[in-house]
């Protein structure tokens, strides 16, 4: 006879066979539904990039626009006081984005090839992809990566930009469609094993740059948002200081746009009206995605991030855009709210949180590797009870993007805490800001005999910054004739 237990006896050893056949099934489930409860624990990730969207645009901490799910979402969350973009352009950031590395590095704007593989395959939603997620996207995209789009994304949808759009046989506004398809993607997601993480990119508040009559568009029940309000004239929007710049910036697409955005009072205070009813219409659509999370129980597994693409110039020294490196420009709002992390929720971080942190944060939310190539920061440290002893204190920015049939001249530079330097190398002129004494950048202090020393020095660094991130590009990104090689022309 065959002996299992002392308990009982097995009269042959075909009917052992069995016994052991279904007690290593039963321990295969149960390792498996354990599996799976793991897997659920797993948070969800909603990243949320609106476009154009600069920092002081908050109703939190702005006396006229109105974001109430935004500063809901700031006041149970982390949000970073001192955020800033690498590069003011959207296609660029968004890269910079997804794969936590400098323009320099990845070398991706309009006009350039797609991003290359290397890059492409150190995305952050196809590392997440393949550690189990579903992965996600919806809204702007504009971006070229070497691979496919079904090896990122589980479910894909991408859009140009529009005023409507049509869904389930009706027209709504395009930021309502957009955040439609991201509630169709978690209700999907819902019902499988997976832990999700899905980013939504809207377009709003951006111009529809050929409607030069309206410019920015929103749903109709924004129509009467700010109508009796007076918009305060922005900083040094009078003529001395819009004469004060050089010939090169009076004559850019900056101030090309000005011409049919802000050339007059009337039009002024209804572009930035306009404008504020676009971004209030991205608040909304954030409202209806975190209702949605609470009815469905997903919620308190959840983290939500939010943030802008770059900065934007709303007639600050009569000009418009974003491709300057004011921090008008480079600032963007940034909220984190981790529902599981208690000691996160209702803090203002003052430390440098950058675009080029999104990818490294989010995978180690997600528990996943980080890749050693990233150049950004997990900013998880900043928000845990005890902050880290060292963090940034400077960080390089520029502007690479030069179009053959617009003026957006090149730039280069460096924020420090107390410092901005900024070069347009294809016109020889510098700016340097003390920002501790003018924070506003009113008085720019490159001219200045005192200052030469300092210059000089951000001048050396700017170039080392420049080396450093060109030597990490990958053997086929450093492959590809440059852009453009301010190497030569930072001396």
């Amino acid at each position: 006879m065959f002996q299992l237990d002392s308990r009982f006896k097995i009269l042959n050893p075909a009917s052992a066979f069995v016994l052991l056949l279904l007690a290593f099934m039963h321990f295969n489930m149960s390792a498996l539904a354990a599996s799976s409860e793991v897997a659920k624990k797993r948070p969800n990730i909603l990243f949320i990039l609106a476009d154009d969207h600069r920092a002081d645009l908050l109703g939190k901490i702005h006396p006229i626009i109105k974001t109430p799910n935004l500063d809901e979402l700031a006041g149970k969350g982390t949000m970073f006081k001192n955020a800033f973009v690498t590069t003011p352009i959207c296609a660029s950031s968004r890269v910079s984005i997804l794969t936590g590395l400098t323009e320099r590095t990845h070398d991706f704007t309009f006009g350039r090839p797609a991003t290359g593989l290397v890059e492409s395959n150190n995305m952050y939603p196809k590392l997440l992809k393949e550690s189990g997620y579903r992965s996600g996207f919806v809204g702007k995209y504009e971006i070229k990566f070497s691979n496919q789009d079904h090896q990122n994304f589980d479910y894909f949808k991408p859009l140009l930009q529009s005023k409507t759009n049509e869904f389930k046989g009706k027209t709504i506004p395009q930021t309502y469609y957009i955040t439609e398809l991201a509630k169709e993607f978690i209700t999907q997601s819902n019902n499988t094993q997976q832990p999700w993480a899905i980013s939504v990119n809207y377009w709003n508040p951006h111009a529809h740059d050929t409607d030069e009559q309206d410019q920015y568009h929103y749903p109709e029940e924004f129509e009467s948002w700010y109508a009796d309000v007076e918009i305060p004239a922005a900083k040094f929007s009078d003529d001395a200081n819009f004469d004060n710049l050089p010939e090169f910036l009076r004559n850019s697409i900056g101030r090309v746009r000005w011409q049919y955005r802000y050339a007059d009072e009337a039009m002024y205070q209804k572009m930035v009206k306009r404008h504020y009813r676009a971004i209030s219409a991205v608040d909304k659509g954030v409202g209806m995605i975190l209702k949605m999370l609470e009815e469905t129980g997903q919620a308190d597994n959840t983290i939500v991030i939010y943030t802008g693409d770059n900065g934007y110039n709303i007639n600050e020294r009569q000009l418009a855009g974003k491709w300057f490196g004011w921090e008008e420009d480079l600032r963007v709002p940034l909220i984190i709210y981790d529902p599981r992390n208690k000691s996160s929720q209702g803090k203002v971080k003052q430390q440098m949180a950058l675009n080029i942190d999104i990818a490294p944060t989010i995978l180690n939310l997600a528990n996943v590797n980080i890749p050693a190539s990233y150049q950004g920061l997990s900013l998880n440290p900043l928000m845990t009870v005890q902050d880290p002893l060292e963090w940034r204190k400077e960080f390089f920015f520029e502007h690479m993007y030069q179009p053959k049939r617009v003026s957006i001249p090149p730039m280069v530079g460096i924020r420090t805490t107390e410092w901005k330097y900024v070069e347009f190398y294809k016109n020889d002129f510098k700016q340097l800001y003390d920002l501790k004494a003018d924070p506003a950048e009113q008085t720019n202090l490159a001219e200045s005999a005192k200052y030469q020393s300092i210059l000089q020095e951000f001048e050396r660094r700017t170039g080392e910054y420049i080396e450093r991130y060109e030597d990490q590009r990958t053997e086929e990104v450093k492959a590809r004739p440059s852009f453009v090689n301010t190497r030569d022309t930072l001396k």
